[in-house]
């Protein structure tokens, strides 16, 4: 009997562990390898019921994909198809570009890796065209203004070259200061946050970042280098705004990564759609998906149907429900394993007894 029950726990576990990693495969995105990456970096309904969203589409090196035509793209609005009214290209120099550089310079950067970081920062000032704004932060346990926005590329380089290590991560605090340099300028914004660490001196905390990030309509674009960084805390604030997170092994990757980054947000497309909805201060979900000759690609993002604030960007969802979505699917995860494996032993036992009474009754 003994036996038995040994066996049919073990058969249990098995179960559950198949159950498990199926349960994970259907919530947990496959990577895409060799396929395009899209990314919806914002979403503007001023001029609703038009709606204005910027979207950022790459090859699996980072490589704009340019040509994109209407034609290439799908959207739905809550499930239903709405027109794409035009697809417009920006690297043409019709939309200026205002980036906020956020460089760690905590005393883990020391050596090489600063060095990498800020000729990184210097290549991609060298990207930008001459009507772009590029402003540059840095930060350790505090944060320094080292230049404000300007169109002038030149004194950025010199003061960019002046960065000097320091102590801890004050990565929260840095992020929510690049937004607030870029709050007073309008049209296409992002902020470029490295950092090699994790947070541990900020007063602003990643919740209210993201937040914020989301209020004013920021993308913010996090690149992690080397083994140490809180990868879920940069794609939680990535994912949260709108932007993309990025991780380089080494700091000799910082210069191409810094490159493919500023070639992504200057071939951005603002594709322009027609909603069939209202102004209702509801929430509205856009699916947008485009097909190039190297594939398929899908985002989602959702929008509150209001003017009175306009909000932009992925976050909204997530502070809808107040909950991290990933903290969310872990909890039903281990409610949903609880559950099974609660009914497998019931059932054992209830057929262990079965078996006992008839040969009791035998």
């Amino acid at each position: 009997m003994i036996i038995m029950i040994k066996r049919m726990r073990r058969r249990a576990f098995t179960i559950l562990g198949r159950w498990v990693v199926g349960l994970l495969s259907v919530f947990i995105p496959a990577v895409c390898l060799g396929g395009p990456v899209l990314t919806l970096n914002q979403i503007n309904i001023e001029r609703f019921p038009e709606i204005n969203i910027y979207v950022t589409v790459a090859d699996e090196r980072g490589v704009p994909l340019k040509g994109l035509t209407a034609s290439r793209l799908s959207v739905q609005e809550d499930g239903s198809a709405v027109r794409v009214t035009g697809v417009f290209p920006l690297d043409k120099g019709e939309e200026p570009l205002s980036v906020v550089l956020a460089i760690d310079r905590s005393g883990s950067m020391k050596g090489q890796a600063i060095k990498d970081a800020l000729q990184a920062a210097q290549d991609f000032l060298r990207e930008m065209r001459g009507i772009d704004r590029v402003g540059v932060v840095s930060f350790d346990d505090r944060v320094t203004v080292v230049s404000r926005l300007a169109t002038d590329k030149g004194p950025l380089v010199k003061d960019i070259q002046k960065i000097k290590v320091g102590k801890d991560t004050a990565l929260n605090d840095a992020v929510m200061k690049s937004l607030q340099l870029l709050s007073p300028f309008t049209g296409r914004r992002a902020v470029v946050v490295l950092t090699d660490g994790k947070e541990n001196r900020s007063s602003a905390t990643r919740e209210g970042t993201i937040k914020e990030a989301a209020d004013i309509g920021v993308p913010v674009i996090t690149v992690g280098l080397g083994k140490e960084v809180d990868t879920l805390a940069l794609e939680a604030m990535a994912a949260g705004s709108g932007g993309r997170a990025f991780f380089a092994e080494a700091s000799n990757e910082l210069s191409h990564l810094y490159q493919a980054i500023a070639r992504q947000l200057i071939n951005q497309y603002r594709v322009s759609l027609q909603s069939r909805k209202f102004l209702d201060n509801g929430w509205h979900k856009l699916h947008v998906a485009v097909k190039t000759p190297k594939g398929k690609a899908e985002v989602e993002r959702v929008y509150l149907a209001t003017l009175k604030p306009v909000m932009a960007t992925g976050a909204l969802e997530a502070y809808r429900t107040g909950i991290d979505w990933q903290y969310l699917m872990a909890i039903i995860l281990i409610a949903l394993a609880i559950a099974l494996m609660v009914a497998i032993i019931v059932i054992a036992r209830v057929r262990a007894k079965k078996a006992t009474g008839a040969r009791s009754s035998s």
